[in-house]
């Protein structure tokens, strides 16, 4: 195989699983672990993929790299999404304080709990104040700072500076990826900061993901996967993947 039909191969790996491991190349393609090494700093100087320990993730020219605006991801997945929401909805007890971070899942956790009056909703989301101050009824905290604003986020020191003195029952937020080796991983830097300071606050760590999220590996590093207590997903996700995050002593609930 010539090294560019390799190159372009290693590249389609990595955008179909999110991730590769620099031996399962070499051991799938015949060749050794010094070639793909030079094939995947080939390719990272193009900026398709960016070299992780071991492997390899999208780089930031993929096509595939960034996610799509907040409000353009609304009904992709809209079924599992409702269903994720549902169950964590029940998981959160009267009088508690829970921190519901930005995305699209979470907007729909903050759908399925209008109607409570007994708990405390802290956000640095847009999208879930506007829907809890629009139709919730339980007390409300919004957390300001600098505007991302194609997931309508608050996001910066700002925001850090104040959700760091929190301290919270629950952090119900959202991942773009979710690998057993690789950890958390979300694709925005500034954005990567805040939500290390989100998930601080709280030893009870709640990631909701459809099941697109479990095993795709993102640009930026956010924590282990041990930052989670809990994955609530769907019986979509990957077997292996599942097995993998529960033998780490994450609790993995599918929907």
């Amino acid at each position: 195989m010539l090294k560019k039909e390799r190159q372009n191969q290693i590249v389609k790996q990595i955008e179909n699983q999110g991730t590769v491991v620099v031996k399962e190349l070499a051991d799938g393609f015949d060749v050794s672990l010094m070639t793909i090494r030079r094939d995947l700093q080939e390719i990272e100087e193009l900026g398709l993929v960016q070299r992780i320990h071991g492997g390899a993730v999208l780089g930031m020219q993929s096509g595939k790299q960034n996610e799509l605006p907040r409000l353009d991801r609304m009904d992709i997945m809209l079924e599992e999404k409702q269903k994720i929401a549902k169950a964590v909805a029940g998981m959160i007890a009267p009088n508690e304080m829970i921190f519901l971070g930005s995305g699209t899942t979470t907007l729909y956790v903050a759908k399925e709990i209008t109607d409570r009056d007994d708990i405390t909703v802290v956000t640095n989301s847009l999208t879930v104040l506007n829907e809890l101050a629009s139709y919730g009824k339980m007390t409300l905290i919004g957390i300001g700072g600098f505007l991302r604003r194609s997931e309508y986020s608050m996001i910066g020191h700002f925001a850090d500076n104040v959700i760091q003195d929190l301290h919270v029952d629950k952090v119900i937020i959202g991942m773009r990826g979710i690998h057993p080796r690789f950890g958390l991983t979300s694709e925005h830097p500034q954005e990567l900061l805040t939500d290390r300071t989100i998930i601080g606050i709280c030893e009870n760590v709640i990631i909701v993901a459809d099941h697109s999220k479990i095993g795709h590996v993102a640009s930026s590093r956010t924590a282990p996967i041990s930052a989670a207590k809990t994955i609530v997903t769907t019986l979509n996700a990957r077997e292996d993947m599942v097995d993998a995050i529960r033998s780490q002593g994450v609790e993995v609930i599918l929907v």
